[in-house]
């Protein structure tokens, strides 16, 4: 068996050369990539593995508004993982 390290990293961010108002939240995965290497954006050393929308949640009230937003962002990291997860209980 072999041990494949897999790291997430994910942050949002604005697209301001299409609109200013816009934002996308980008997950990439690295892992077995040395950390001096791995911290520089110029390397190019990631893989993007997703989006995570970033929606306004405006049909919830400001108290459901937190919690729809975890889920959202649960479900979709779930969803984005599924081959990992996959692969990871009956090989690749």
């Amino acid at each position: 068996a072999t041990v494949a390290p897999i790291i997430l990293t994910s942050d949002k961010t604005h697209l301001t050369v299409l609109r200013g108002d816009k934002t996308a939240w980008p997950v990439f995965t690295i892992g077995n990539i040395n950390k001096s290497i791995r911290r520089k954006p110029t390397a190019h050393a990631t893989i993007l593995l997703g989006y995570i929308p970033v929606a306004k949640l405006k049909c919830f009230s400001s108290g459901q508004r937190s919690e729809a937003g975890y889920r959202l962002f649960h479900s979709c990291m779930a969803k984005m993982l599924q081959p990992l997860i996959e692969a990871g209980q009956t090989g690749v």
